[in-house]
């Protein structure tokens, strides 16, 4: 469903729109608890270490998007946002490179009105942290030109995932549907 790469424009700015104010959407700066009724996906948790951090977001950082290292005043900012994503899920499963048939689940902050995965970021330009949905940053950052169009399309709000599982962000279960 989803390719990564190549693209000269920077729409940057039309990706967050679903989001323009910290009061809109909180993001939860606490971990999540395990519902009753989550499933045994919390327990299988294995986060990266240092090390897988660094070893992912470098090569990560190969497939970003032109438009991303645009974006991102400097590689470190572009950075910061990759080891968040890193950070987020589990050391044997990727999101960018990864399995298709494979959900990758978000392990860290999610909005507290609809349990959206997100992150907090300060934007180039800006002084102040606002919440971000992962699938729309992993969508900016690694899609398609033609993805990335039809992506934009759609409503400013997170994309819904092919799998039906808005806790997934495997980069290739991002659907167009609204």
């Amino acid at each position: 469903m989803f390719q990564c790469r190549m693209c000269a424009e920077n729409p940057f700015s039309k990706i967050f729109g679903g989001q323009t104010s910290p009061q809109a959407k909180a993001q939860d700066p606490r971990p999540r608890k395990k519902k009753s009724n989550a499933s045994k996906r919390d327990d299988e948790w294995q986060p990266r270490s240092e090390e897988d951090v660094a070893a992912i977001v470098a090569q990560w950082e190969t497939y970003a998007h032109p438009r991303a290292r645009e974006f991102f005043t400097s590689p470190e900012m572009l950075r910061d946002v990759l080891v968040q994503l890193a950070k987020g899920t589990d050391k044997n499963y990727d999101p960018i490179l990864g399995r298709e048939d494979k959900c990758v689940y978000w392990y860290g902050d999610v909005t507290k009105e609809d349990l959206q995965a997100a992150i907090k970021m300060i934007k180039p330009g800006e002084q102040e942290e606002s919440v971000t949905y992962v699938n729309r940053v992993l969508a900016f950052i690694f899609a398609t030109d033609d993805s990335f169009e039809a992506l934009m399309r759609l409503p400013k709000e997170p994309f819904k995932m092919s799998c039906d599982d808005q806790l997934c962000v495997h980069l290739a279960h991002i659907s167009l549907a609204v």
